[in-house]
């Protein structure tokens, strides 16, 4: 009876120990469950944001750039086609006619150049000046930033009426011309081309 009695003691006296061993057990494991982040895991969920942040402000950049090309590739276009037409209004001018569609320096008549438009790439003007003709040498008002012009005029050989351009020079007058005409602007730190050819013929002078 009297052994009997010390284990049950000592069963008594261990049971609040075993109990304290548990809790702080629990205690210990509820911390390690409800320790939250630590500084590594910030850290690498900050980078990630960052480069997700960097990857939509770099996707708004590019497409304001390509907005901002867009709308001056369409401005290109209408200068290049309001010039085409300042040229083909230039052939039915009675004070310029046929003989002025050319660069200057060129279309000699009695031994005068008579060709009216710039050469070489040139700054826009808005205002077309006394001649009404974009592309000469009359063109005043502000300059357009970031565009410029070239128009470049060639006379095309007839090889059926040939003309003094021919390789075997003729006797007959240039009756058609090629007309390029280039818009140049600048897009982010770039310069890019529009261009637009057309032929142009002397439709005034009927060949001999």
């Amino acid at each position: 009876m009297k052994e009997q009695g010390e284990m049950d003691e000592r069963k008594n006296f261990a049971r609040p120990r075993i109990a304290q061993r548990e809790t702080a057990h629990r205690e210990t494991s509820r911390r390690e469950t409800e320790g939250g982040f630590s500084y590594i895991d910030v850290m690498i969920g900050i980078t990630i944001l960052l480069v997700g942040v960097l990857a939509l402000a770099a996707a708004i950049t590019a497409g304001v750039v390509r907005s901002r090309e867009g709308e001056q590739r369409l401005i290109a276009k209408q200068l290049a086609n309001s010039t085409i037409e300042s040229i083909f209004a230039a052939r039915d001018m009675i004070q310029l006619r046929w003989e002025s569609i050319g660069n200057i320096g060129n279309n000699p008549v009695n031994g005068e150049p008579s060709g009216k438009f710039l050469s070489g790439r040139n700054p826009i003007r808005l205002d077309d000046g006394t001649d009404k003709v974009y592309g000469t040498a009359d063109d005043t008002g502000d300059v357009m930033p970031n565009f410029e012009r070239q128009i470049k005029i060639t006379d095309i050989c007839d090889p059926e009426r040939p003309s003094a351009n021919c390789p075997v020079p003729g006797s007959y007058p240039v009756m058609m011309r090629l007309v390029e005409v280039s818009i140049f602007y600048q897009g982010v730190g770039l310069w890019r081309e529009e261009k637009i050819t057309t032929l142009v013929t002397n439709s005034l002078l009927e060949p001999e």
